[in-house]
Parts: C-alpha cells; structure tokens; sequence
C-alpha cells in the first residue's frame, strides 16, 4: 500500500479513510435524489409512506371496496403484490402519481392489474436472460434492502427447483414465481389461482 492509499483523515476525533468519506458522499447525494424524485419522504416528513393525494372513483381494494386498506401490507393495500417501484412504466390500470398515495411504489386501480404488472416484469426479465431464481431476486429484491438469500431459498422451495435450474416464461412458472413472491412480499396468500388467471389472461 502506497502513501496516497493510507492518507486517513481526522473528523469528530474519530479516523476516516479517503474512500469512506467517498462512500458516504455518495450514498447522501443517492438519498436527496431520491427524495427529489419523491421516492423517500422529505426530512422531517412524519409521513413515511403515504401521501394524501385521492384515490380515483373506479379505484377497486382487495377486498372489493373502493377504500383504501391503510392497514394491509403495502403491496395489498397499493393493488400491486409484487411491490413494483414507481417508475414511467404505463403500466395498464397504473394510477397517475398524483392519484398515488404511496411515496415509492405503483399504485393499481384494481388487484388485477397490479398481478397482470407483476406477471410481465417478470416475464420480461426471464426473457431477457434472468432465467434462474437467484438472478430473478437479486434484481427484485436487491440486499440492500432485502435478506435476499432467504428469499431466493423459499421461491426455490415454492417452485421445487433448485438455485441453477433454468426457468422458461411458462404460464405454470409465472404462476408459481408470483405466488411465491407475493406471499414474500406481503406475509400472506393474497393471490389466488383465480386471481392470477384474470391477470394473465390480460397480458
């Protein structure tokens, strides 16, 4: 190790390496993006994860109402089990962001929608090469934020498959992959075979 890569720098009485300062530069101008991008509430914010914006007259909850479920999992309460980010995705039966009152992620006006989402991400990351549970999750649920190998053990299990089998876009995979994921995501069997077959029939 040269001179340049042991120059440490003294901050709050404590020692700081050059690329642990680095680190944390970027990790701070990452979270005011976000928050700008209204992906993270505002400092101060009591408000951690929605918003007030209203909700549409056709809006549908799992339950067949048209309230917001305040108390569901997130995913449930959003329309969306798969718990996609929000992003310019037009998704079919998408709510407009300022009919959204979640801060990060997709809001559906229906169930329906949100599985039939769910379905073609992932569809979509199988064809374009994601083919193995493990490259499914670490791209859904990365380990910043998720404990990944445990979640890629129970969609394994789920699926009776192991962590190198190859997955082909089958309606039966999809099936499995999203019943499995959402009941991950939400602690529950919210998705129904029946539930998935309207969806599916969608895409």
């Amino acid at each position: 190790m040269d001179k340049k890569q042991k120059k440490i720098l003294f901050i709050s009485g404590g020692l700081v390496t050059t690329g642990a300062i680095v680190t944390t530069i970027l990790l701070i101008r990452r979270r005011n993006k976000k928050r700008q991008q209204g992906l993270l509430p505002h400092r101060g914010s009591n408000i951690l994860t929605t918003n007030r914006n209203e909700l549409p007259s056709d809006f549908q909850n799992w339950n067949g109402g048209n309230t917001y479920l305040s108390n569901a999992p997130r995913g449930i309460r959003n329309n969306n089990p798969g718990n996609l980010i929000y992003t310019n995705i037009k998704w079919n039966g998408k709510l407009p962001k300022e009919q959204n009152k979640d801060r990060r992620f997709e809001m559906f006006k229906a169930p329906v929608y949100g599985v039939r989402a769910m379905i073609k991400d992932l569809k979509h990351d199988i064809e374009k090469g994601k083919n193995t549970v493990p490259a499914l999750i670490e791209e859904y649920a990365p380990k910043f934020e998720n404990n990944t190998a445990a979640y890629i053990k129970t969609v394994c299990k789920d699926l009776k498959v192991s962590k190198t089998a190859k997955l082909l876009p089958t309606k039966n995979t999809l099936r499995l992959l999203v019943l499995s994921i959402a009941r991950v995501e939400n602690g529950g069997n919210y998705v129904s075979n029946e539930l998935f077959d309207r969806a599916y029939s969608m895409i």
